[in-house]
């Protein structure tokens, strides 16, 4: 089988790395930023770089039983690697990658493992691809995530790091979960409609999921019914829920459910949003909280308001996009939010 490396991406090349890449993987792999979560040895040497990449000078191919380390290259410069260990029966790879400080946050690690995978399910046949990390590692579990691995286990102290014991998380996926991301929706639908939620077609909008690390920012779907079903009291007396579905295109999409105006509760109050994961950055979401807001002011309702938890990777960009202000209130630990329904 003729070997398809160096593959070429968009932006990038990944190519086997050489012996000669040893100051350049050793440089980013002594940097703090990116050895925080990583299990490598610190310090980690040139001399160590060459003692790994020895046995690659004249592979051409990735080879069952063995981790292969491959260089990202952006306009002929090593800025970072994918690895992969294939098992020795060549059905199951697990994934690694690292990018230098300088170019991390701009998609070049999850382009290159893009590739990478693609090569593994499509060339190779490998039906299982799974990849580990420290859960405090949100920038790993998001490129994970953004090759379409759910995730599957959080084990306690159970991978030695450097004279201690880390925890670690585990994301994975088959061949055909691989295809199935690959082939998503990806343009912004024609069509976003909220449909009232009732025993007849809620069954699909219960399965709908974000991605794992979101769920520190989004409630479950099993939470948000949970939660419908017995309203917390605020002010005296139970919120009142409103649930919708949002469907896209005809397909169901995401969640939206608010609080309804009550003698207590004067305000409506958005209390859940949820866009699936194979549904995210089409649009839906913004769209779901202007049709929203279109009902409220057409109801005679001046204004909404939300909350929301700040993080990296939190809700608050998408909030302020849509016209919320901070109110200056914290609400139960969240930043308060509130948008004109006349805007």
């Amino acid at each position: 089988m003729t070997s398809p490396y160096p593959l070429a991406t968009d932006r990038l090349t990944v190519r086997i790395m050489r012996t000669g890449d040893a100051e350049t993987l050793a440089a980013y792999r002594n940097d703090p930023a990116v050895a925080e979560y990583q299990s490598w040895d610190l310090p980690f040497t040139a001399q160590d770089a060459v003692a790994l990449l020895a046995a690659q000078d004249r592979q051409e191919d990735l080879e069952p039983g063995a981790w292969t380390q491959l260089a990202v290259e952006l306009d002929g410069a090593v800025i970072g690697d994918v690895c992969c260990r294939l098992e020795p029966t060549g059905g199951v790879a697990e994934l690694g990658f690292s990018i230098a400080t300088a170019f991390q946050g701009r998609g070049f690690a999850t382009e290159a493992a893009t590739a990478l995978v693609e090569d593994l399910v499509e060339r190779l046949g490998v039906h299982r691809v799974f990849g580990s990390l420290d859960p405090r590692n949100l920038a790993s579990a998001r490129v994970l995530g953004a090759l379409g691995l759910t995730w599957e286990s959080t084990t306690e102290r159970s991978c030695p790091v450097r004279g201690e014991w880390a925890d670690t998380t585990t994301y994975g996926g088959t061949a055909e979960d691989h295809r199935a991301w690959r082939d998503r929706p990806r343009r912004e639908p024609r069509d976003v409609r909220l449909i009232e939620l009732t025993a007849e077609v809620v069954a699909p909008y219960r399965r709908l999921a974000t991605h794992h690390w979101q769920q520190r920012y989004v409630a479950p779907m099993l939470d948000s019914l949970a939660d419908a079903l017995f309203p917390e009291v605020v002010d005296g007396a139970p919120v009142v829920p409103v649930l919708f579905g949002v469907e896209a295109d005809g397909e169901p999409a995401g969640f939206v459910m608010y609080a309804d105006v009550t003698d207590h509760h004067p305000v409506p109050y958005l209390w859940r949003l949820l866009i699936d994961r194979r549904h995210q950055h089409r649009g839906i979401g913004a769209r779901a909280v202007d049709i929203l807001i279109a009902r409220l002011h057409a109801a005679g309702h001046p204004a909404l308001l939300t909350s929301w938890v700040e993080g990296p990777g939190g809700p608050e960009p998408f909030y302020l996009r849509r016209g919320f202000e901070r109110t200056g209130r914290i609400v139960d630990g969240e930043i308060e939010g509130r948008v004109s329904c006349s805007r």
